[in-house]
């Protein structure tokens, strides 16, 4: 009884002395230095004590003005953690040196903790040269000093809104384009890629001079100009937001080049251009399987109890032609399907990367449980049949083509309400298709 009176002295000490003070005032009663070390060591369930470290770690101080804005804190004497306040103005903690962990100072002793909103704080170590109290009030006291400092806090965060909004303003402001006299603009990009083949998708910056000197860049390239301020036109693919995405079928990119002009919507005199050749290094696919017939619905205006049948894959025709393009050795596949003749695709790929063709029949779809107790269960339907592909011309042996064309799985049959009736049968396996190189 004793000792749990004297503990809700001490929070009681705690919380009336400095649940007000912000950490700016707090911070200013220490002084850069070496600080013992206090680790919490569990001795039981929930019951911790202090145990002095062998090694200080060193703490420095970073103040600009009035306020406390950063600190340094060199955990076991070696690795560089640094934390900054949450609110410069009215700080209640440090953040962003060690994942989750945050820092308080209260009465000249370092919490070093991580924070829960329902469990409140997790002391990890105390940095003080003065011995912590007992863990239970030290707990307490930090945990009331973070609920208490809160609603000191509101005023602040407001300020620091409008603050932030006046400076968002200035720096949308300083770096737009609109009503300013462009010089020239540039295009690069923002990693120079290797490999650029169809879909590929590329970053690509802007580089803006103004006539008075200024450069503006947009994001990718480290600056801030928006990428709505400009306008383009497009050649091999689309660019938006500083991606330019090569087009899915060889026939959009007329030059084997990624082909940009850019100008800003607010001025069209200026214009810059951009342009870079394709190597059509990347594995590409297509997808012409069949589609999975329907789940059986009982009692279903409608509908059938019995599951569809699958689609079957489609048939192809794929003719293979080798060409040398920006000094690469490719080659243009043309995608046909074989029972209509509609071309379905064209493309090229590099010769040392492949294509895929997908035209595995659908799967059957399951019968549904019997709608009542006098009712079997509904049949489940056939997986559809694999596409048959067929490659031809003169670069069908150079072409590495992977096709995938299974039968689709049968759709199971659904089971009766009783044993008086019957499982509805299984639907069969759709065949494979086949491959003729």
């Amino acid at each position: 009884m004793k000792q749990t009176l004297i503990v809700l002295l001490l929070i009681g000490m705690y919380s009336s002395s400095f649940a007000q003070n912000n950490q700016n005032i707090e911070l200013a009663k220490i002084e850069s230095g070496s600080y013992l070390v206090y680790k919490p060591i569990e001795k039981g369930y929930n019951k911790y004590t202090f145990e002095l470290a062998k090694k200080k770690w060193p703490v420095e101080l970073f103040k600009e003005g009035e306020q406390y804005v950063k600190i340094l804190i060199k955990r076991v004497g070696i690795i560089d953690e640094f934390y900054v306040a949450d609110l410069p103005t009215h700080p209640a903690y440090y953040h962003g040196g060690n994942d989750n962990t945050v820092v308080t100072v209260i009465d000249k002793k370092i919490y070093y903790y991580t924070w829960s909103p329902s469990k409140g704080a997790t002391i990890n170590y105390i940095l003080s040269n003065g011995k912590p109290g007992a863990y239970v009030a030290e707990k307490e006291a930090l945990d009331n000093y973070r609920n208490t400092i809160k609603s000191k806090q509101a005023g602040s965060r407001d300020e620091r809104k409008s603050a932030n909004a006046a400076i968002a303003a200035k720096e949308a402001e300083e770096n737009t384009l609109k009503g300013k006299s462009i010089k020239s603009i540039k295009l690069k990009f923002v990693d120079s890629p290797s490999e650029i083949g169809m879909i590929t998708v590329v970053a690509i910056g802007m580089e803006v001079e103004l006539t008075n000197g200024t450069v503006l860049k947009t994001k990718n390239l480290g600056g801030k100009t928006p990428y709505t301020d400009f306008e383009a036109t497009t050649k091999g693919g689309d660019f938006s937001g500083g991606d330019f995405k090569v087009a899915s079928d060889s026939r959009k990119i007329p030059n084997d080049k990624i082909e940009i002009e850019v100008w800003s919507k607010f001025d069209s005199k200026v214009k810059g251009t951009f342009s870079h050749p394709i190597n059509y290094k990347n594995n590409i696919s297509y997808q012409f399987q069949g589609g999975g017939g329907q789940h059986g619905r009982s009692g279903v205006s409608g509908r059938s109890e019995h599951g569809g049948h699958g689609k079957d894959g489609k048939n192809i025709d794929v003719y293979a032609e080798k060409m040398i393009v920006n000094n690469e050795n490719i080659t243009k596949v043309t995608i046909t399907n074989a029972s209509t003749g509609e071309i379905l695709a064209e493309a090229k790929v590099n010769n040392s990367n492949n294509i895929t063709l997908n035209v595995s029949g659908g799967n059957g779809g399951d019968g549904d449980e019997a709608y009542t107790d006098s009712d079997n269960g509904g049949n489940g339907g056939d997986g559809g049949n694999g596409g048959d592909v067929s490659v031809s011309g003169n670069g069908a042996s150079t072409l590495q083509l992977v096709v995938i064309n299974n039968g689709g799985n049968a759709g199971s049959g659904g089971p009766a309400k009783t044993l008086n009736h019957y499982r509805g049968s299984n639907g069969s396996r759709g065949r494979s298709g086949s491959f003729n190189k």
